[in-house]
């Protein structure tokens, strides 16, 4: 066979063969121009993410404190203990019989105190009280209760105390009293009943008699609270 006869022969065998492949790659390229046109262009993935989360429903807490420094002790200025004994119940003027000169004040009756109008309340700057631990006996020391601050909270505040040394937290909710913490012992926080009310909430301090002679008169503690007052959904 002549040369010009196998390259006629050759080309008869190759054009096929190219038009095949070249008509793929043609169709595959045209196919996917023509599905980014029909979607409307390039797509284009953000991968953005947004770590903020916002909850319109929390709260912050904002935590009010206080505290003071006071007088542990009180007395009546007598040199007498605490323990049922007799003392001075009550005082008057004293004169010179002979020029009615004032001599000044001197005791008029001893005995066992019995009310609390025998002990004598000056330098308590609050309200006496019993301090007998098995009921109510005049006869020993009454303790000094000391009203140092009051709160006021609205239907639908809740307070929450957190932290408490030497005080007590007394609530009363539309002229009734409601309850007395003194403590929040081994728990994170106490809410105090009546967040549904308007309520006032007395902080007090107490102070145990003590005779005027005593080493520790002038003893010193200090008062400290803790809390917060929460908005609440009253239903």
């Amino acid at each position: 066979m002549r040369n010009d006869q196998i390259f006629v022969l050759l080309l008869v065998v190759l054009l096929p063969m190219s038009g095949c492949f070249d008509g793929g790659g043609v169709g595959e390229a045209e196919g996917a121009q023509d599905s980014d046109e029909a979607s409307g262009g390039t797509t284009v993935v953000n991968h953005y993410y947004n770590n903020t989360t916002t909850n319109a429903n929390s709260q912050e807490k904002v935590w009010h404190s206080t505290s003071e420094i006071v007088n542990a002790y009180w007395n009546d200025g007598q040199d007498v203990g605490a323990g049922y004994n007799q003392r001075c119940l009550e005082y008057g003027p004293s004169y010179d019989s002979d020029t009615g000169e004032y001599l000044g004040e001197e005791c008029k009756e001893m005995g066992v105190p019995s009310d609390a109008s025998d002990w004598n309340s000056t330098n308590c700057n609050g309200v006496l009280s019993s301090g007998y631990s098995f009921g109510t006996n005049w006869g020993y020391g009454p303790v000094c209760t000391v009203i140092d601050k009051t709160l006021t909270t609205n239907s639908g505040e809740a307070l929450i105390l957190y932290e408490m040394q030497s005080i007590s937290v007394a609530t009363n909710c539309e002229g009734i009293f409601t309850s007395s913490k003194s403590s929040i012992g081994d728990r994170e926080y106490v809410i105090v009943p009546g967040s549904g009310l308007n309520c006032t909430h007395d902080i007090s301090y107490t102070q145990s008699y003590i005779e005027s002679s005593s080493a520790r008169l002038n003893d010193m503690k200090i008062l400290s609270l803790v809390y917060a007052i929460q908005d609440t959904v009253v239903v």
